[in-house]
């Protein structure tokens, strides 16, 4: 370490003194936070960081995390904002830390537009199909209000906003009523908030999640009125991706890394997919020539540190089979693959990052099932 005079470190430590009181003005919390959205949003939820947790109350450290990373983050109404949380990130990927934080209070973690939500594990998994099929349904609609639930906005609330006033708010700049707000929205008092642009039918999502509701259009005489209505059991989409490459080929990984997804063929040009938004978003990917991944983070998961300088692939995995307690099933045909030399340094991490290090430069996609870890490429 480099020797500093205590002059420096003194001011130093002012510095940083000062910039944390700031973080508590309340001036300063108000401000709307120039949020990142789409492709730099992509970018940053891959970088990694280091931060601490000693019993910080959750709202808080996410809500101070997601300021710090630009990252806008909205935790359900039914989760306990108050309860503390320890925890260590080191040179961690933010999205691996986000998924880890859900995992590590049996929470589910989503993304709906370019907001990260933290919520009931059901919740979080049907939220983003939720939104998707409401975009949906406001295009094909033919509802000229609803088409303008596709607009971006800005959208924010104060302190102590009420889910009445926020909902009653959405519905008068669109011209439109609610129906039965009284019936299923309780009384509530919420902490500020703001948003990224983003489609009124992504922040109604949000917005309606901590009831377990969600809305439909409801043409009436006087008018088009918002019904709310309880989110589906079953949801699922359809999408169409245009595809040149061998379409064998990519039905057998789709298939392999999600098997629920459903996926046909018209034998040249296009591949239809059915399965949740998350399942299109890593489909996207894929096709694009990305690296897919069906990574699931669990609570309790023994911790990692490994450091590998340029060592080849196969014997990597050869070494760490045994401190697994799984198997790597490698296909056959694949020992050029193995020979390609990689570097990574974790620390105290959990399987989940553990295996996105090892396998962050290949070209490989993983699968942890009960007894192995499925490699295909």
């Amino acid at each position: 370490m480099r020797a500093y005079s205590s002059v420096f470190l003194n001011l130093l430590l002012g510095v940083l003194t000062a910039a944390f009181s700031q973080l508590d003005s309340p001036l300063l919390a108000q401000a709307p936070t120039d949020w990142r959205t789409e492709a730099d949003l992509d970018k940053q939820l891959e970088s990694t960081f280091d931060l601490t947790w000693e019993d910080v109350p959750l709202r808080e450290g996410l809500m101070r995390l997601g300021k710090t990373q630009r990252v806008a983050i909205f935790l359900d109404r039914r989760i306990n904002p108050d309860r503390p949380i320890s925890m260590t990130f080191t040179n961690e990927r933010l999205e691996l830390a986000l998924q880890r934080i859900a995992a590590e209070l049996r929470l589910g973690m989503s993304r709906v537009g370019d907001v990260i939500y933290f919520g009931p594990e059901e919740t979080a998994r049907r939220l983003p199909t939720v939104a998707q099929l409401q975009s949906q349904f406001a295009k094909s609609s033919g509802i000229p209000e609803a088409l303008k639930f596709l607009d971006q906005k800005k959208y924010s609330w104060p302190k102590l906003a009420t889910p009445h006033e926020i909902l009653i708010s959405v519905a008068e700049d669109h011209g439109m009523t609610w129906n039965n707000l009284d019936e299923v929205i309780k009384h509530d008092l919420w902490p500020a908030a703001d948003f990224p642009a983003m489609r009124t039918t992504e922040y109604l999502s949000l917005v309606l999640a901590g009831y377990h509701a969600s809305y439909r259009f409801d043409k009436q005489a006087d008018g088009i009125k918002l019904q709310l209505v309880p989110i589906p059991e079953d949801l699922s989409l359809t999408r169409i991706y245009p595809y040149s490459g061998s379409h064998d080929e990519a039905i057998k990984k789709i298939q392999e890394l999600f098997p629920e997804a459903k996926v046909q063929s018209d034998g040249k040009r296009q591949l239809a997919v059915t399965g949740s938004q998350q399942i299109q978003d890593q489909v996207a990917k894929l096709l694009r020539g990305g690296t897919a991944r069906n990574t699931v983070v669990m609570p309790g998961e023994k911790r990692y540190t490994l450091k590998v300088e340029q060592l080849p692939l196969g014997p990597v995995l050869d070494a760490l089979e045994k401190q697994l307690g799984k198997e790597f099933d490698v296909p056959e045909g694949m020992e050029e693959e193995l020979k390609q030399r990689i570097s990574f340094d974790v620390n105290a991490v959990d399987l989940a990052a553990l295996l996105e290090a090892i396998f962050q430069e290949t070209e490989f996609a993983y699968q942890v099932e009960e007894s192995k870890i499925v490699i295909r490429k």
